[in-house]
């Protein structure tokens, strides 16, 4: 088990705000010899009613910077009450940023949702491009999330979280020959997984892991599953593999909807591609209630919320299961001088026997038999919430960190995200 020690040695593996409210991961891109992930940001206030896009930068994925506020609000009816999530894509040897621009009115409602971009020379100085393409017919303002990507085919394509405006989620696709001009292909999916569409699809990612394509996107107003232990978050995330046809623009699905983790608080994440080949995906720990937020004990003590994953490479096993396992970097002894070692020092626990683990004094994680169980006793409510991992769960991979624990068991193929304090 691994225990940080002070707040510049967890800054070096975990991501967290300076000041203010965290939230989604965006634009994660290799530009240029540096790693550059951009995130949701409020600097202002510990909630969401502003958002712009903060930035770190590394040159060897342990190491990172704050640099400059990369985009803020700024045209009027467009992005003036904030930048919200998108993505990235390297075009010429330019780096272009996608994004959500969000308009509030006088009483603080968002009214108005529009599609942007950005250009950038260096990766850091950003000239805004305006607005991309018009709002689609027949949905309603929550359309959110570009995704962009270049296909076999040499065109580019565009998808974006959507609600119909009957309340459905849904994934919409643009395609583009030139990279300016877009053309509405409509839904991704069809009249594919129709019970895990919800009222809003968010944060869709089309990417390829070890020759598969695979579709991931955020579900809000899915039923809990308690039976078979899904779904038991306010929202989820979670993943199809399948195959994109670049001729009708529709990606056929193959497998079950699965969740990407397990835990209480993994939401919204963003994948890029090392100079190595890897998929290195990051994720935001932080999706909760309103009241479990606005009580998160960091607020009132140092003025700021909400954390980053760790960086997870991903892989794809033989039945399309997604695998994920912390980045070897991560894993390396010798970059953990930073860390105190219990146990000395290993990071695997190997035993038949069941065992508890006690964090603090709300916090239990446990194995009985081939069940790995979670079970927190809330700060906002005092009431004790479970999750449950059934599989292989002789190994684990166990990292504790100042206000989050990730757990990877069954061979990187259950992973549970989670707060503590």
């Amino acid at each position: 088990m691994l225990v940080t020690n002070d707040h510049v040695a967890f800054e070096k593996y975990h991501l967290y705000p300076s000041i203010g409210l965290l939230n989604d991961p965006n634009g994660l891109v290799h530009f240029k010899g540096q790693y550059h992930v951009f995130y949701q940001w409020n600097p202002r206030a510990c909630d969401h009613t502003y958002k712009v896009w903060g930035h770190f930068v590394s040159d060897d994925l342990i190491t990172w910077q704050r640099v400059e506020t990369a985009l803020e609000p700024s045209l009027e009816n467009l992005d003036s009450a904030g930048i919200y999530s998108g993505a990235a894509f390297v075009h010429d040897e330019r780096l272009y940023v996608f994004y959500t621009g969000n308009v509030r009115d006088s009483a603080g409602h968002s009214v108005k949702s529009s599609q942007m971009w950005a250009v950038s020379d260096d990766g850091i100085h950003f000239e805004k491009l305006g607005e991309l393409l018009p709002h689609p017919e027949g949905f309603t303002k929550n359309v959110r999330d570009p995704m962009v990507w270049q296909g076999k085919n040499g065109h580019y394509f565009l998808i974006l979280g959507a609600q119909h405006d009957d309340n459905v989620g849904d994934i919409i696709v643009y395609e583009s020959i030139d990279f300016n001009h877009w053309r509405y292909r409509g839904s991704i999916l069809g009249d594919q997984l129709p019970d895990v569409r919800g009222y809003m699809l968010e944060c869709p990612s089309f990417i390829e892991v070890d020759g598969k394509q695979i579709l991931m996107f955020s579900p809000q107003g899915l039923a809990p599953d308690t039976k078979n232990h899904r779904y038991e978050n306010i929202h989820n995330t979670g993943y199809v593999v399948g195959e994109f046809d670049e001729t009708t623009a529709q990606f056929h699905v193959s497998t079950e909807f699965s969740e990407v983790d397990k835990g209480l608080e993994f939401y919204a994440p963003q994948t890029l591609i090392a100079p190595d080949g890897r998929r290195i995906m990051w994720g935001w720990a932080g999706m909760m209630t309103p009241e479990r937020e606005e009580s998160i004990p960091t607020i009132a003590k140092q003025q700021w919320v909400h954390v980053l994953s760790l960086p997870r490479e991903l892989h794809v096993d033989a039945n399309n299961r997604l695998v994920q396992k912390p980045i070897t970097e991560i894993l390396n002894p010798k970059l953990l001088k930073d860390f105190t070692h219990v146990e000395t020092g290993q990071y695997t626990i190997d035993t038949v026997d069941d065992w508890r683990i006690q964090f603090g004094e709300h916090t239990t994680l446990e194995r009985q038999g081939n069940d790995l169980i979670l079970k927190r006793r809330q700060w906002e409510s005092d009431e004790i919430e479970q999750r449950q991992i059934t599989g292989h769960v002789n190994n684990l991979i166990l990292i504790v960190d100042i206000d989050v624990i990730e757990v990877y068991t069954d061979d990187g193929l259950s992973v549970m995200t989670f707060r503590w304090f």
